[in-house]
C-alpha cells in the first residue's frame, strides 16, 4: 500500500494504468483465456506511434516497454537458434520443420537461463533473481534494456511473481485471431505491429447468410507472395462451394508405360492369356488381343517386384518406401488376398516368388544384407483367421539395393527348391523343408534356410536374367558375354553362344521357354529375338527388335513416325539477347536390350482364325514398350505393338484445341508423341533433337511448339512433325510454353526467370522479353482477349503485362481487365491466384502443386502434385482446406495434368515413374443413382412403382444437389 500511494504520488505507473491492465490481458491470453475481438482491437491502440504533444505523454507507456522487451528477447533467441541448428542430431531435424526447431531451441535456452538463476524444483524465480534473468540477454548491450527497475517489479508481478514459464509464452505469445462471416482471419500481432488490411481464409466457420459488404479488400494466403482481392461481381457463395466435395469423379482407365527399368522380370502371362506389367504404383492387367486393361490399384508407393504363380491366377506385387510390404491378389476379381512382410522387409520389396502348391512366398528385402524371409500364406491366427507368417529366413548377400535379378521356385510339387541370382554373378540353390523344425533360431522358432552356391566361369561378370525348365530339370542363365548356362544342380552342364560375335560381347538379357518346353527364346542388349530348339540349342530364327520409331510404325501398320536431325549450326536471332554458348545436353539413349519375353500359349486365348498354331511372343524392353511378335502362314514375322510411351521424364503435356481426346505429350527421351484418349493409342510419334521440357498447341493446331532442356524452342507442323522453326534466346531449361488464344503471340519461359515473346504473324519472330520474376517461371496464363499475361514463378510470386505495349502492369488501374476474374484467363493453367487459393496442401513450401488446369464449363479443376496425387477441386477454390477428391496411380511426382478437348478425360504425366494415365471424367455424378438402383427391386408391386417412378422424378427435379439423396431416403425409406 505505501508503495503504491508513493508511485502514485511521483505519478509513476501503477495497476490502475490502462496499460498495465491490457498487458495482464495478454498474459490472460496466454493463458488460454478467451477475449471478444473487441477487446483484441483496443489492445493494438498503444502499439501505433505515442502522440508528440507532451502535454499528453512524455514517456512511453509500461505495455510499449514490454512490446519492446519481448520483440528484443524473440529476436534475439530465434538469432541464436538460427546457430544452434546445425548442431542438431540429423534424424530429429528430419522430422520437424526447420521453424519449429528453432522456437524450441530458443525456449530451451530461456528455460536454461532461468534454471542458472535457480528456478530448479520451481519455475518462479524470486525479484532480484528475475531482474537478473531477464536483462542477462542484453549483456553486451545494457543500455539498450527497456525496462526500468518500477517496470521490472511490475513483470514480475503480472507473471505470478516471477513465473519464467508464462513469461516464456508471454515472449512467443500466438496472436489473436478474429473471424468474419465469411471465414477470413484477421490476424493480429500481439506485441508487434498489425499488417493492415491482410486477412487469411478458411473453410470453417461459415453463416448461413453472407453479406458482400464484409468482402476485403486484400488477401494475403500463405502460399503466395503476392497479395490478391475478390473480383468486384465476385459470387461470395463461391466460399461455400470450396467446402463442398465435387460431384464429378475420375476412374483410371488407361495406362501408358511399362516400367522397363527394374533389374528383376516385370512381364508375366495370365491363366486366360492375358499379360500382366506394372507401371508406377499400378499393376496392369492387359488383354493381348483387344488391348482393354484392368488395374490393381492398392499400393502406395512405387511397385518394385511382380510376381504371378505359375497357373496364371494369383499375383504378388511388393513396393517401397515406408511401409515397405507385397501384397498378393487374385488376377481375376483384383481383391487383395494377404498382406504380408510389414516390419520385416526395408527399404523396398526387392524379389518375390510363389510356390507351385500356392502356399508359400519367398521375398527378399532392400536392407544392406538383402534379407530373404519365406511366408506361409495359409496360417491362420488362434481365432481361424488367415494370418501369414515368417517360417524360415536367410541373407542372401551383403550389397547396396536393389541387387537381386532373379527369385524363382523350381517348377513341380511340392516345390522345397528355388533359386535366387544377384549382381555379381552370386547364384544360390536353396532348399526349404517346410515339415523341418527346430533348425533355426532357438528363441524365434524360425528356420534357417540352407544354401548352394552355384559357381560361374570366371570371365563371366553377371548373370541377368534366368530361367526354369518346364519340367525343372536344369536352370537357364544369362551372361554379360552373350551366352547361356545350363545348370544341372550347381554344375554347368552345357554352354549355348546366344549372342554377340567374335570381336563384340552381347549380354543376354532375357530368356523363356514355350509352354511344350520345347523351344528357348532369349533376347539381347542388342535387341535381337532369338529361338532355339531345346535340348539340340540349335538356332532355329532371329528377329530384329532394334527398331526406330518409323520402322516398327511402318510394321505394326499404326502410327506415323518422323525423326528430326539436330542442326549443325544455331545461327541465333536478330535483335534477340545473344544465348551464351553451352555443350546441348543428349538425349536419354534409346537401350534396345529386350529385359523380358513372354510365349503365351495359345490354347488359352487364341479366338482368330489368322493366328491360330502359330506361337505368339510378347516382348518387353528398356523403353517401355511392349510388342506382340509371331509369324504368319507364310513364315513372315508379324508385330503388333501393345504399349508404347516414353522411356524419359514426361513433363510436357498439351490437349489439342479441337479435336476431342488427342493430345500431345514430349519428355527428356527427346520423343514428341500425339495420341488419342477415345482410340487409346499414339497417332503420330516423332524423335526431337533435344530433349524435351514443354509443349504447347497453337489454337488453330496446324503448330505445335516445344521447348527443350537446353534453351532451344522448335516449332513444328501437326501433319507431318516437322521441324520448321528453331530458335535459341535462353541459356536454360524451357519450363512454360503458351500459346496467345488469338494466335498472334508465344509466350516462353524459362529458368533463366525471362519470359520471351515471339510474333507468330512475322514467321515466329523474337519481340521482346520481359524481366521481373526473381526466380524460374513455373506457369503462365494468356488472357481471353490475349493481351494480359499473369506468371507464376518458384518464389511464390505474381505478375502481370501488358504484352501489346511490352510492359509491366504494377496497379489494378492499369489493367484492361480484372487480374483476380477466373473468367479473365479462360482455362486457367496458374496455380497462384484468387481463384486458386484453396488447392494448397497444409505445409506446403509453395512447390509441391505442379500444375492446374481448369475444364470447358468452368466448375471444376485438376492438380497435378508432389504427393503422386490427382486431385479434383470445385473452381473457383478460394477457401483454405479445400474439399477435394483424391486420385493415386503416380508413385512419385505428377509433373502435369490437363483435360483433354471436349472434357471427356483427364491426362496426367508421371515424373520418376515415366508414364502417361488417362482417366475417365464423369461430370456431376448422379446423387441419386444409388436410390434408382434401390427402387428397381420392388418394381413388382405395380401400385408401388407407379408411385414412386412420378415421386422420384419430382424428387429429383427439386431436391437437386447433395442433400437430394439423405432427403429422399427419408421420404421412402420405410416403403
Amino acid at each position: 500500500t505505501n508503495e503504491r500511494k508513493r508511485a502514485q504520488k511521483a505519478g509513476e505507473l501503477t495497476e490502475d494504468d490502462p496499460s498495465y491492465q491490457e498487458v495482464k490481458d495478454i498474459v490472460s491470453h496466454c493463458r488460454g483465456a478467451d477475449m471478444p475481438p473487441p477487446a483484441v482491437m483496443a489492445l493494438l491502440d498503444d502499439l501505433l506511434p505515442p502522440p508528440k504533444d507532451p502535454e499528453i505523454t512524455k514517456e512511453l507507456s509500461f505495455k510499449r516497454k514490454i512490446s519492446k522487451l519481448m520483440l528484443g528477447l524473440r529476436h534475439i533467441l530465434e538469432k541464436n537458434a538460427e546457430k544452434q541448428v546445425k548442431y542438431v542430431p540429423f534424424n530429429q531435424r528430419c522430422n520437424m520443420h526447420t521453424k519449429d526447431l528453432e522456437c524450441i531451441l530458443a525456449r530451451r535456452a530461456l528455460a536454461t537461463m532461468a534454471y542458472s538463476q535457480g528456478a530448479q524444483e520451481s519455475s518462479n524465480l524470486p525479484l532480484p533473481e528475475f531482474a537478473t534473468f531477464i536483462r542477462a540477454f542484453w549483456g553486451e548491450n545494457p543500455h539498450r534494456f527497456p525496462l526500468d527497475d518500477i517496470d521490472t517489479r511490475y513483470l514480475w508481478q503480472v507473471c505470478d511473481a516471477g513465473d519464467t514459464a508464462l513469461f516464456s509464452d508471454l515472449v512467443f505469445v500466438e496472436p489473436y485471431i478474429e473471424r468474419n462471416a465469411f471465414g477470413f482471419e484477421f490476424t493480429q500481432q500481439c506485441w508487434g505491429r498489425p499488417r493492415e488490411g491482410v486477412m487469411r481464409l478458411r473453410s470453417a466457420g461459415f453463416e448461413e447468410k453472407l453479406n458482400e459488404e464484409d468482402v476485403p479488400a486484400r488477401i494475403l494466403y500463405g502460399y503466395c507472395e503476392s497479395t490478391v482481392a475478390p473480383p468486384q461481381d465476385w459470387d461470395v457463395n463461391d466460399i461455400k462451394r470450396g467446402t463442398e466435395v465435387p460431384k464429378s469423379q475420375l476412374s483410371l482407365e488407361r495406362v501408358y508405360g511399362c516400367l522397363g527399368k527394374t533389374i528383376c522380370p516385370n512381364l508375366y502371362e495370365t491363366h486366360d492369356g492375358r499379360v500382366v506389367f506394372t507401371a508406377a504404383a499400378v499393376a496392369v492387367v492387359q488383354s493381348v488381343e483387344s488391348g482393354a486393361q484392368q488395374f490393381y490399384n492398392n499400393h502406395t508407393d512405387d511397385i518394385t517386384c511382380l510376381t504371378v504363380h505359375y497357373k496364371g491366377k494369383i499375383a504378388a506385387t511388393g513396393q517401397m518406401g515406408k511401409p515397405c510390404y507385397a501384397l498378393v491378389w487374385d488376377i481375376d476379381t483384383l481383391e487383395t488376398m494377404y498382406r504380408i512382410g510389414d516390419g520385416y522387409f526395408e527399404r523396398m520389396v526387392e524379389c518375390l516368388a510363389i510356390s507351385p502348391n500356392e502356399r508359400y512366398l519367398v521375398g527378399v528385402g532392400g536392407d544392406n544384407n538383402q534379407s530373404l524371409g519365406v511366408f506361409d500364406l495359409h496360417a491362420k491366427d488362434e481365432a481361424g483367421n488367415p494370418c501369414p507368417t515368417m517360417v524360415c529366413e536367410n541373407q542372401f548377400t551383403p550389397g547396396v539395393p536393389p541387387m537381386m535379378t532373379f527369385l524363382e521356385w523350381k517348377p513341380g510339387l511340392p516345390g522345397v527348391t528355388f533359386v535366387g541370382i544377384a549382381k555379381g554373378k552370386l547364384l544360390k540353390f536353396f532348399d526349404f523343408e517346410p515339415d523341418k523344425e527346430g533348425a533355426g533360431d532357438e528363441n524365434s522358432g524360425v528356420q534357417m534356410l540352407t544354401d548352394r552356391k552355384g559357381i560361374a566361369p570366371r570371365d563371366v561378370r553377371e548373370l541377368p536374367c534366368a530361367a526354369w525348365a518346364m519340367d525343372g530339370s536344369c536352370l537357364l542363365t544369362g551372361t554379360d558375354s552373350g551366352d547361356v548356362l545350363i545348370w544341372t544342380g550347381i554344375a554347368i552342364t552345357a554352354t549355348i553362344k546366344a549372342h554377340g560375335g567374335l570381336k563384340q560381347s552381347i549380354a543376354c538379357t532375357s530368356a523363356a521357354f514355350t509352354p511344350e518346353g520345347d523351344k528357348l527364346y532369349t533376347g539381347g542388349a542388342d535387341g535381337k529375338l532369338k529361338v532355339w530348339s531345346y535340348p539340340d540349342g540349335e538356332l532355329l530364327d532371329t528377329h530384329n527388335m532394334a527398331l526406330s520409331r518409323g520402322e516398327l510404325a511402318s510394321k505394326c501398320g499404326g502410327a506415323e513416325a518422323t525423326k528430326n536431325i539436330p542442326k549443325k549450326k544455331d545461327k541465333g536471332i536478330p535483335g534477340a539477347p545473344k544465348a551464351v554458348p553451352k555443350k546441348i545436353e543428349k538425349t536419354i539413349p534409346a537401350n534396345k536390350a529386350i529385359k523380358n519375353i513372354i510365349v503365351l500359349d495359345n490354347k488359352k486365348f487364341v479366338k482368330g482364325e489368322s493366328k491360330e498354331g502359330y506361337e505368339q511372343v510378347v516382348i518387353g524392353n528398356e523403353r517401355g514398350m511392349l510388342l506382340n511378335v509371331w509369324d504368319d502362314q507364310d513364315g513372315n514375322t508379324q508385330f503388333k505393338s501393345m504399349m508404347a510411351s516414353h522411356y524419359g521424364e514426361v513433363s510436357g503435356l498439351s490437349p489439342h484445341p479441337f479435336e476431342p481426346g488427342v493430345f500431345a505429350t514430349v519428355g527428356e527421351d527427346g520423343i514428341l508423341n500425339i495420341w488419342s484418349a477415345l482410340e487409346k493409342r499414339i497417332l503420330k510419334t516423332s524423335e526431337l533433337p533435344h530433349p524435351a521440357r514443354n509443349v504447347c498447341w497453337s489454337p488453330d493446331g496446324n503448330w505445335v511448339a516445344v521447348g527443350y532442356c537446353d534453351g532451344y524452342m522448335g516449332i513444328y507442323d501437326t501433319e507431318k512433325l516437322r521441324e520448321r522453326v528453331e530458335h535459341h534466346t535462353l541459356d536454360e531449361d524451357i519450363d512454360q510454353i503458351k500459346w496467345s488464344p488469338d494466335g498472334r503471340w508465344l509466350a516462353v519461359g524459362s529458368h533463366d526467370n525471362y519470359i520471351d515473346i515471339f510474333d507468330c504473324k512475322k514467321g515466329f519472330k523474337f519481340r521482346n522479353r520481359f524481366k521481373g520474376h526473381t526466380s524460374y517461371i513455373t506457369h503462365i496464363d494468356f488472357s481471353a482477349d490475349s493481351r494480359m499475361l499473369a506468371s507464376n514463378c518458384g518464389a511464390s510470386e505474381i505478375l502481370y503485362w501488358d504484352v501489346p505495349n511490352k510492359t509491366q502492369l504494377r496497379a489494378r488501374a492499369e489493367m484492361p481487365q480484372d487480374p483476380n476474374d477466373p473468367r479473365t484467363w479462360g482455362r486457367m493453367t496458374c496455380v497462384l491466384g484468387f481463384p486458386v487459393m484453396g488447392i494448397w496442401p497444409d505445409f506446403s513450401d509453395g512447390t509441391d502443386v505442379n500444375a492446374l488446369h481448369v475444364n470447358q464449363e468452368g466448375d471444376i479443376c485438376v492438380t497435378a502434385d508432389d504427393f503422386g496425387e490427382v486431385k479434383l477441386f470445385n473452381f473457383p477454390c478460394v477457401t483454405e482446406d479445400a474439399a477435394f477428391r483424391a486420385y493415386r496411380g503416380h508413385s512419385s511426382f505428377v509433373n502435369n495434368v490437363a483435360f483433354v478437348n471436349g472434357d471427356s478425360h483427364v491426362i496426367s504425366c508421371g515424373s520418376a515413374d515415366l508414364t502417361v494415365m488417362q482417366w475417365k471424367f464423369t461430370y456431376d455424378v448422379d446423387v441419386l443413382k444409388p436410390i434408382k438402383n434401390a427402387m428397381k427391386l420392388f418394381s413388382g408391386v405395380n401400385a408401388f412403382k407407379t408411385a414412386s417412378k412420378g415421386a422420384l422424378r419430382k424428387e429429383a427435379q427439386v431436391l437437386k444437389g447433395s442433400s437430394a439423396a439423405s432427403k429422399f431416403m427419408k421420404g421412402y425409406g420405410e416403403e
